[in-house]
């Protein structure tokens, strides 16, 4: 192994570890990703049932999601991809739906149930993220944490008004992290608004699957890897021990790339990484995802519609999709899908309840939400994942604060192992794929001697 040719082993094979992977592949790093499941993909991985597509995670995306879009490009997947199919955002509440989609001021007035006198306060926003620019850099969610001392709901109660909780920042939080605007940091909701205020929402035209089984293709995957720890290596590099086919096995590399969940990363990562780094990682708290994907006899709707449920609706489900049928589409043309995503404190719950009992509640929600649908299904399905959302509560930020000052310290020092995950910059497939593309990037620099690194093999 020589300094010209460095190697490194990026840790899980998710939408973070495969966009790893590929940003240090385009920088000449020779790369393998270790995958403990039987394929990669992580939480985008997808089941197949007469036709529908099985997802436990929305598979909407926003033209704003500029690291999953370029990850898309750099998979050779744009073509089967994009463009997007535009959605239609809704709003649930008093049994009826209303489409909210807010792209400019003059919308917010338009939400049912947002008093006058408080829609005309929204005028407050563009000053309030003019005020908070410096906090709020793109790529670096640890520079809010000046900010990260009031929840979505007490800022906007200070600045908007209680109707402005309660018809838009309530749904808010449950359209973005399935959360409770009362715990949920008001610096998620800054930089949402910094960044994808007024962006067009859409669906890909193929399954989330299909991208990562792109991606995979242009890189080393070694799957059923289950990986025990990394540790350093006496005259320099590191060694990643992990078991496969009944066998315990090491691969020595010049660096490392953790991208495994927060709590998994602590332990693999015991042997490096400092007592403060594991207090962090140990420290963040996810929500479970439950989610009933079902498909109809015939489309629910004719355009692809996502509606909010906040949770002052009293509702077991956080927001639901559905999709109608198109010919070349993700849903076979004549059906329609539907998926609802259990409110994360209910989907907390529910992890200990059985597949009935979670699809007779959820389907029971089903006909308030969308009455006589449930008449039109031919089947149901339940997936569940345990920690499958981190949370960006109140705290988190100032927490990653903490984690990125020891991690740039111990790399000055020389370590070459880094943390990514969507825990790191945002609850969401660009969150996950812009922390793999930044890891990728700051270890590059690293073993390259260069920062920014050169690209190209």
């Amino acid at each position: 192994m020589t300094q010209a040719e460095p190697r490194v082993a990026v840790v899980g094979g998710g939408l973070a570890g495969l966009t790893a992977a590929l940003e240090l592949l385009e920088r000449g790093i020779a790369v393998t990703v270790l995958e403990r499941a039987k394929r990669p993909g992580g939480r985008a991985r997808s089941v197949v049932r007469d036709g529908l597509p099985l997802e436990i995670l929305s598979p909407v995306v926003s033209s704003a999601d500029t690291a999953l879009l370029a990850l898309v490009t750099q998979s050779g997947a744009g073509d089967v991809f994009l463009p997007l199919r535009p959605v239609i955002a809704g709003q649930f509440r008093g049994g009826r739906i209303s489409e909210v989609d807010p792209r400019g001021l003059r919308d917010f007035a338009r939400i049912p149930g947002l008093r006058r006198r408080e829609a005309l306060r929204l005028v407050r926003l563009p000053r309030l993220l003019r005020r908070y620019a410096k906090h709020l850099p793109a790529g670096e969610p640890e520079a809010g944490a000046p900010l990260d001392d009031r929840s979505v709901a007490d800022f906007g109660r200070l600045y908007f008004g209680p109707s402005a909780v309660e018809h838009w920042l309530g749904p808010f939080a449950s359209g973005t992290s399935l959360g409770d605007p009362d715990e949920i940091s008001r610096v998620h909701l800054l930089r949402r608004q910094r960044f994808h205020f007024g962006a067009p929402r859409g669906l890909p035209r193929v399954r989330l699957d299909d991208l990562v089984e792109a991606a995979a293709g242009r890189a080393a995957v070694l799957t059923d890897a289950d990986v025990r720890l990394v540790r350093p290596l006496p005259g320099g590099g590191l060694v990643v021990d992990y078991a496969r086919e009944g066998r315990e096995r090491g691969v020595e590399v010049d660096g490392v790339v953790v991208t495994v969940p927060a709590p998994d990363a602590a332990m693999l990562g015991a042997a490096i990484l400092t007592t403060g780094e594991r207090d962090v990682l140990c420290g963040v708290r996810s929500h479970a995802a439950v989610t009933l994907c079902a498909r109809s006899c015939r489309p629910l709707s004719w355009h692809a519609r996502e509606v909010c449920v906040p949770l002052s609706e009293g509702s077991a489900v956080g927001t639901f999709l559905v999709e109608p049928g198109m010919v070349g589409g993700r849903v076979p043309e004549g059906f329609g899908s539907i998926a609802l995503y259990g409110a994360g404190p209910w989907s907390d719950r529910a992890m200990d309840l059985s597949d009935e009992v979670i699809e007779k509640e959820l389907s029971a929600e089903l006909d308030r939400l969308q009455p006589g649908a449930t008449a039109a299904l031919d089947f149901a399905q339940v997936l569940r994942v345990r920690g499958a959302r981190p949370r960006f509560d109140v705290g988190h930020y100032r927490a990653l604060a903490r984690l990125e000052r020891i991690e740039s310290e111990c790399r000055a020092e020389g370590r070459r192992m880094v943390l990514a995950g969507d825990y790191r910059m945002d609850p969401s497939w660009n969150g996950a794929a812009a922390s793999g593309r930044r890891a990728a990037a700051a270890l590059a620099g690293d073993l390259l001697g260069v920062k920014g690194a050169r690209r190209g093999p």
